[in-house]
């Protein structure tokens, strides 16, 4: 076949292509109309949506970063002399600093609430439920604390929830719970998929057992630290804490 009719029959093979195209839009004009736009309505709704979640995510952050900044605030307790009546008036604070630590942690809780509020699915807002929680934890506010800690572990995913079950035990220990403290350290203890060294679960366990007066099952724990994770550096804390038990 000489090439010239070789051009031909190609050229009349991209005819018959764009002549069937062309039928079968004309056929399907309402269809393809229809599919064309569900197309552009799906994709401005995927765009929408990133710009809506970006927006979301930059203010939780935002809201998250005005408690964060409190949290670590100075602490500047005021001069002995501002009890002084007769005394001059002692200069101002120093900008951004609070009079005490609970002052500073009572002015965080409500910017860490309002931010886990505001975007409770966020990470930024699970991670302001999470510092709320431990600021409760700082206040002595045990109870309202384990709550918050109940939903960061119920609503997040990840090494977020193992945290907040940690916080959960130690909120439960300083408030005397110890029993429910014990059971939350063995549930950590004994997680396979936990992102937290065992050892060092075992060695709050082993504490925990301490404070309720279990100082047996305390010795036994801390033992098994020592003799299971013998090369990790909570062994050594662990036989500090035998050497007290059996002093």
């Amino acid at each position: 076949m000489r090439t010239s009719e070789r051009h031909h029959l190609k050229d009349n093979e991209l005819a018959i292509a764009v002549t069937h195209a062309s039928n079968w839009a004309a056929a399907n004009k309402r269809a393809l109309t229809l599919g064309l736009s569900a197309a552009a309505v799906i994709g401005i709704a995927i765009l929408a949506f990133a710009t809506w979640r970006n927006s979301v995510d930059g203010s939780a952050r935002e809201m998250l970063a005005e408690a964060m900044v409190i949290q670590e605030a100075r602490v500047a307790p005021p001069p002995a002399s501002a009890a002084d009546p007769t005394a001059p008036a002692p200069a101002p604070p120093p900008p951004g600093t609070y009079p005490s630590e609970k002052a500073k942690l009572e002015a965080a809780l409500p910017k860490f609430l309002a931010a886990a509020d505001a975007y409770p699915s966020t990470d930024a807002g699970l991670t302001a439920r999470y510092q709320a929680a431990s600021t409760l934890v700082g206040l002595g506010r045990f109870d309202e604390a384990i709550q918050q800690y109940d939903r960061v572990i119920s609503e997040s995913a990840g090494l977020l929830p193992q945290m907040a079950r940690l916080g959960k035990a130690e909120a439960q220990v300083r408030s005397s719970k110890h029993d429910a403290a014990i059971a939350t350290f063995k549930e950590l203890s004994e997680r396979t998929d936990s992102k937290l060294p065992k050892e060092a679960m075992l060695l709050e366990l082993a504490r925990a057992y301490k404070a309720a007066g279990k100082n047996e099952d305390a010795r036994k724990t801390l033992n098994q630290i020592v003799e299971q994770h013998a090369g990790s550096p909570f062994a050594a804390e662990a036989k500090t804490e035998l050497e007290k038990i059996q002093g």
